[in-house]
């Protein structure tokens, strides 16, 4: 068995992880102050206010690293039973991109495939709650995204993260998870897509956390791994959320790192539409067709196939659906009459939801208008 004082440099910085109190500014001031981050480990409280750590922390640390808890061989362990690996800063495995922002994590803990060859990586955030919309978006962009090999990073929460995955996977794409929790079974969170996460990994994908094993989904932990989500990236993608919610965290970590934010723009009384379109009107991308998105990572997939000039297809495509509803207004509009949404459901016979989308999108592509009485051409 290996003693204590035998292991390797990195296992210390692994050692610090597991006291969340000092952080990446923390773990600066210690490489700055002592020769080896082994040193710091070993060091008086004295010592570590020297460094900059408060007194407070330094006294707290001590007293964690004295107790049983801290025992670097039980932490790795651990690692080994769950199949747990990780990376300091230093390694050159690191993310390179996630190097480059202000605050990254002095470790990273991960599961599946996470060195190699530097990636065009796009994260994709949204709402827990989506709409036919949001879901469409998905299922007509993220497959000419991934076919291109694009990698998409998303959070593995309910809602658009998970059909980001989803639809990655089922397009034979990579995709990584990043959690708010730790990677071990039990922590998993959420613990409903333990199996999308399994797969995730399977698929050649990853699961990373700067998180340690055994550390709960805490509230706090999600604002802090969101700017994970975007640092990993050279764009976040917004499809749909809230005024307030996660992914415009996501989407400001984003802006402070100097990366790009993309938004899909949605229907104007829609509340899931409410931040993405609050983000075009502060200056982000609007995307309305994968080339829009291409153009971020220098990649023209008209150019490449051979079909130069050529309109890329968009998010708003004509369907069956549209086709139908144009109908029924044209109809409606011919006998001097304007639809209401319950009119258009009860006359198509279709989904709520499928239908408020799709007049969401025959508006953005400006072939009906709305007003006090309901819908009609223009």
């Amino acid at each position: 068995m290996i003693r204590e004082e035998q292991f390797e440099e990195k296992y210390y910085y692994l050692a610090f992880s597991h006291f969340q109190k000092i952080g990446p500014t923390g773990m600066r001031r210690l490489e700055e102050r002592f020769s080896s981050i082994r040193e710091a480990y070993y060091s008086s409280a004295t010592s570590l206010e020297r460094a900059g750590i408060k007194a407070s922390t330094a006294d707290e640390f001590i007293r964690w690293r004295n107790a049983p808890v801290a025992s670097i061989a039980n932490m790795v362990s651990v690692l080994k039973q769950e199949n747990i690996y990780f990376l300091i800063w230093h390694d050159a495995c690191y993310p390179q991109l996630l190097k480059e922002i202000s605050d990254p994590p002095p470790v990273i803990y991960y599961k599946g495939a996470i060195c190699g060859a530097p990636e065009n990586r796009l994260s994709v955030v949204g709402s827990r709650k989506f709409s036919a919309y949001g879901e469409k978006v998905i299922s007509e962009l993220l497959p000419a995204l991934v076919n291109t090999k694009i990698e998409i990073v998303s959070g593995l929460a309910i809602g658009i993260d998970t059909l980001a995955h989803q639809q990655t996977l089922k397009n034979h794409g990579r995709t990584i998870a990043v959690l708010g929790s730790g990677l071990d079974y039990q922590s998993l969170y959420p613990r409903c897509n333990r199996q999308l996460a399994e797969q995730i990994i399977n698929n050649g994908g990853a699961l990373i956390s700067e998180f340690p094993p055994g550390t709960p989904p805490l509230k706090q932990n999600f604002p802090q791994r969101n700017r994970l989500i975007s640092g990993l990236c050279q764009g976040t993608l917004v499809i749909e959320s809230k005024n307030r919610s996660g992914s415009l965290i996501t989407a400001n970590y984003a802006l402070e790192q100097n990366r790009e934010v993309l938004a899909i723009p949605g229907n104007i009384f829609s509340e899931y539409s409410a931040g993405p379109n609050m983000l075009i009107k502060a200056g982000a991308k609007s995307v309305t067709g994968h080339q829009d998105v291409l153009e971020l990572y220098g990649i023209d997939t008209d150019t490449k196939s051979g079909n130069a000039g050529t309109k890329q297809p968009s998010l708003f495509s004509y369907n069956s659906t549209e086709a139908l509803v144009q109908n029924l207004l044209s109809r409606a509009s011919e006998r001097g009459e304007i639809l209401d949404t319950d009119d258009i459901i009860h006359l198509s016979g279709l989904d709520s939801s499928l239908i408020n989308s799709t007049l969401s999108m025959l508006e953005l592509q400006g072939i009906v208008k709305t007003s006090e009485t309901g819908y009609e051409l223009i």
